[in-house]
């Protein structure tokens, strides 16, 4: 399931992310790319293990940890990486599928995919995060502050940038749930149970709903 946040950060969060990229030097998106992926990945970014990158990693952990909706869809156990990339004009990565496992020196299996949105779209051509389906592709390109979340499995792009710069926050979350099948269940008994206790208050249907909700995480949660 793919879920769009809207303002997951606040006009003083985003200054201060954007004050602190100013300060660093970006380095090849190659060179944390395994073999495989170094042909598609033409971008920049600051690694995860810089140190402003603990700064930005406190303050957007922060604000996923407000986000009613990401918590309920990610049902995160631990973050397993972040870092900022930046695409300027003829930049672009193809099609792939995020790492299964990573961070350094501690492995962890990456579940969930998030990208926060650092420019408005207006300032940038190109640059849309498409994911395929059946059909074709989806393609985003949210406001600044906005972010997207996503099944680390699923195949996905960075379009060609033609003009501007794209600058965004991309993460990776281990899941208390493995399955993305089994979050999304989760994700959509939540929202109903909170649909109905708004129409009809707490009731026999509430109780059912949390009992489903309940069994089924603990049937699947891996603390």
């Amino acid at each position: 399931m793919i879920l769009t946040l809207p303002d997951l950060v606040t006009p003083d969060e985003l200054a201060l992310i954007k004050q602190k990229i100013a300060t660093v030097p970006f380095i090849e998106g190659k060179a944390t790319a395994g073999e495989l992926l170094k042909s598609v990945k033409n971008n920049q970014q600051i690694p995860w293990n810089h140190p402003v990158m603990k700064e930005i990693t406190d303050l957007v952990m922060r604000a996923l940890g407000r986000c009613d909706a990401f918590m309920s869809l990610a049902q995160p156990r631990r973050l397993a990486a972040m870092l900022v990339s930046r695409y300027e004009p003829g930049m672009a990565y193809g099609a792939h599928v995020d790492a299964p496992i990573m961070g350094e020196p501690n492995h962890v299996r990456s579940d969930v995919s998030f990208t926060l949105f650092l420019n408005e779209p207006d300032t940038y051509q190109g640059g849309e995060l498409a994911f395929e389906n059946g059909s074709g592709e989806t393609a985003f390109k949210l406001p600044a502050r906005s972010a997207i979340c996503y099944p680390t499995g699923q195949l996905h792009r960075v379009r060609p940038v033609e003009h501007g710069e794209r600058l965004a926050v991309v993460g990776w979350v281990q899941s208390l749930v493995r399955e993305p099948a089994i979050r999304e269940l989760l994700h959509d008994l939540s929202e109903a149970r909170e649909l109905l206790v708004g129409q009809e208050g707490a009731g026999r249907a509430v109780e059912l709903l949390t009992k489903s909700y309940s069994n089924l995480l603990r049937r699947n949660a891996e603390p």
